[in-house]
């Protein structure tokens, strides 16, 4: 595998983490949080989960393109 798959393999895993940890912050503080912050971190949380997707995708993509580069 290239190393820029696992680049990507280990960006995504940071995410998982920063997504977890933002998620158990708001979950165990939701009651400290004013509206606004709570807004705002759950909007964080969407746009990490879309980040994490579109990295599986590339993820997917370079791993299939390259095993059709390695099939030629």
């Amino acid at each position: 595998m290239k190393d820029y798959i696992y680049r990507m393999m280990d960006e995504r895993k940071d995410l998982v983490e920063k997504w977890e940890k933002l998620t158990r912050f708001k979950n165990s503080n939701y009651h400290n949080l004013d509206d606004t912050e709570r807004y705002l971190m759950q909007e964080q949380v969407k746009i990490i989960d879309t980040y994490i997707w579109i990295l599986d995708a590339r993820i997917s993509h370079a791993t299939l393109k390259e095993q059709k580069e390695d099939e030629k």
